[in-house]
């Protein structure tokens, strides 16, 4: 087996689609594993920008046999046990009403869920309850990790979010699988959510646009768990399925904003119900918050496996309308006419500047 040679095969015939061999490593590696070489290398044709040699009626029906023994089997596969929640008891602890879970249309849907730990894409699939293909953004881990090979068993539409060609065909190729009969299951966020303060990132605009082209109801399916940086059979995963969304009949802003308010409202009961601490206990051992937080994200990242920081760290969508405080001191540090008058100021604003990145989660991690 001539490695030099399947990589160049592979960049002959995706050059559309990598913008460098590199693409397929992650970081601290120069070379792709094993498995990619001896099982995965068969799913190259997946990265395709064309919707009919990336997606195809017999593997959707093959995927499809398959979901049903991972609903079996899948639960012993998690990290943590996870527990679908009773929506009545969360909005009112004292109602004690059965949940009788939502229901879906006979089309196919959009599953969203929020991102943000090991196991979340294996919970989202799980509690769907019907099979899906997930939207994978992760090449180097679709590619190298075993949970790579799971997720190519279930099904996925690959975007390389370095091409904007391959994220612009994302959603041709999602509407392919979506008319083939299958539903999808998307990360609206588009990577984890490593802040201290958001529930749920900003979401990115193309799953509006998806549903939109097929009129297709949005699912949303929130998760909470207590410790993200813990992974043991008594971390539990807290997960809502939520009632389907119609957001084909909204404006781009409204229908995201009902969609991340969902997700981030049941995230919110939950941690209600679930996450209650005290002060003194979170702060065991650390002198500030940001000390804290910045040990939480390491201990969760040591989980991550075959990471790409080139993209998962410019993963957050950043909207040019919203004004950040790191842009308007930014503005003022980088004067260059000093003088007695702003002097101050600008040495100010260049040590608020420096705060605001060194405790930049999203970038840093």
């Amino acid at each position: 087996m001539n490695k030099e040679n399947i990589k160049k095969e592979i960049m002959n015939k995706y050059s559309n689609e990598l913008t460098s061999i590199n693409d397929l490593y992650g970081d601290g590696y120069n070379d792709m594993s094993l498995m990619f070489y001896l099982i995965n290398k068969r799913y190259l044709n997946w990265l395709s920008n064309d919707p009919n040699i990336s997606i195809n009626e017999k593997d959707i029906l093959f995927r499809r046999k398959f979901y049903e023994i991972l609903k079996v089997v899948g639960p012993s596969m998690l990290g943590c046990k996870q527990q679908i929640e009773n929506r009545n008891w969360l909005n009112s602890p004292e109602d004690c009403i059965i949940d009788k879970g939502i229901i879906l249309p006979d089309r196919p849907v959009i599953f969203a869920a929020n991102h943000g730990f090991r196991d979340d894409v294996l919970a989202t699939v799980l509690a769907a309850k019907r099979h899906g293909y997930i939207l994978f953004g992760s090449l180097p881990l679709f590619f190298n990790t075993f949970n790579g090979f799971a997720s190519s068993l279930v099904g996925g539409v690959l975007v390389n979010r370095k091409s904007k060609e391959s994220k612009k065909s994302s959603i041709d190729k999602s509407l392919r699988v979506m008319e083939l009969g299958a539903d999808m299951i998307i990360f609206p966020e588009g990577g984890w959510n490593k802040t201290s303060e958001k529930l749920v990132l900003d979401l990115w605009r193309g799953i509006y646009t998806l549903s939109c082209e097929g009129k297709y109801q949005v699912v949303p399916i929130s998760h909470y768990v207590r410790d993200m940086e813990i992974v043991n059979k008594n971390n539990i995963i807290h997960t809502v399925v939520d009632d389907p969304i119609e957001m084909y009949n909204l404006s781009e802003k409204d229908a995201l904003t009902l969609l991340r308010d969902t997700l981030a409202s049941w995230q919110y009961k939950m941690a209600e119900h679930y996450g209650r601490s005290t002060r003194e206990k979170e702060m065991e051992g650390f002198e500030t918050s940001n000390q804290k937080w910045h040990h939480h994200l390491e201990e969760r990242m040591k989980w991550v496996e075959r990471y790409d920081s080139s993209v998962e760290r410019n993963s957050e969508l950043r909207r040019k309308e919203i004004v950040r405080s790191e842009d308007v001191f930014d503005a003022i540090a980088n004067v260059q006419n000093i003088n007695v008058y702003n002097f101050k100021m600008v040495e100010h604003a260049k040590k608020l500047v420096k705060t605001i990145r060194e405790n930049d989660y999203q970038k840093i991690y």
